[in-house]
């Protein structure tokens, strides 16, 4: 089985770390990939795709590189969402938090995202999965394209919060020791 964890990774924080631990081992011997979005993706304060592509490789060491990193969507001159990415990584699972499927009809190719791949759903504060695929008619038809992890305890770690706050107890110690050494995410004057 392959899974991709798509995110921009902006910075990776603990959750993210958790998420791919619990799911690796939910699926021993699955290929694990983080596919970061690249710089053309529109969003502010997005930190250059190859800091973030050494930040995640700190997160694939201490998951003692059970896991690997795609830069197929730092490669793209532009923004093509995870439609474009999952018909180059066919038959493989996207990875995403119940934020996201909650989101997911402002996706590009939207509904054909949904048709045409599978996806593993991680629980997120204030969000019922099933409420939210029960309330559309194209998640409610594709509901054997979901599996949902609803055991995983929720993590209240974000990398906006981090931004916001800088407070390194949401991250890795590894990570937080390189932004740093970087000096990134460093206020505006």
């Amino acid at each position: 089985m392959r899974i991709i964890y798509g995110g921009a990774f902006n910075p990776p924080t603990k959750a993210h770390y958790e998420i791919a631990k619990y799911v690796i081992e939910q699926f021993p011997g699955c290929e694990f990939i983080f596919m970061p979005a690249g710089n053309v993706y529109n969003k502010q304060g997005l930190e250059k795709d190859n800091k973030r592509l050494e930040m995640l490789l700190l997160v694939c060491k201490k998951l003692d590189n059970k896991a690997t990193i795609s830069t197929f969507e730092f490669e793209q001159e532009k923004f093509c969402g995870t439609y474009c990415t999952m018909e180059q990584f066919q038959g493989a699972y996207f990875l995403m938090g119940a934020d996201n499927l909650a989101e997911i009809e402002k996706w590009i190719k939207y509904p054909d995202v949904v048709y045409q791949n599978q996806f593993i759903i991680m629980p997120r504060e204030d969000y019922d999965i099933e409420a939210i695929i029960e309330s559309n008619e194209v998640l409610k038809k594709t509901r054997n394209h979901f599996i949902i992890l609803n055991e995983f305890d929720k993590i209240y770690i974000s990398s906006t919060a981090y931004r916001l706050s800088k407070d390194d107890s949401l991250l890795l110690e590894e990570v937080a020791d390189y932004i740093k050494a970087n000096q990134l995410y460093q206020e505006e004057n």
